[in-house]
């Protein structure tokens, strides 16, 4: 279990530095960032999935979170994390 709650926290205090988040924003999505933590790991930890079925159901658990995301989050802040993403996605394509 504690992996899974660090996992969540490392990512809610990475969203908190860059996007400045109010104390109300962070009790929103940690929720959320748990849940999305346990449904990945549930995907990572399916041993009758292919790789190919598990990116693509990661790839969907992501962009259904990242709309509950966005709901917590202010215009400014929803451009910066597309900001981001989009640099993350970048840096991935260079490595």
């Amino acid at each position: 279990m504690g992996a899974t709650a660090s996992s969540a926290e490392t990512h809610l205090q990475m969203l908190t530095e860059k996007l400045n988040l109010t104390e109300g924003q962070r009790a929103k999505l940690k929720p959320i960032l748990q849940e999305q933590e346990q449904q990945l790991k549930a995907v990572r930890d399916n041993t009758s999935l292919s790789p190919e079925e598990k990116h693509a159901k990661k790839k969907a658990i992501h962009e259904s979170f990242h709309e509950k995301i966005n709901g917590v989050l202010t215009p400014e802040q929803q451009a910066k994390l597309k900001e981001m993403k989009q640099q993350d996605a970048m840096e991935k394509q260079h490595q």
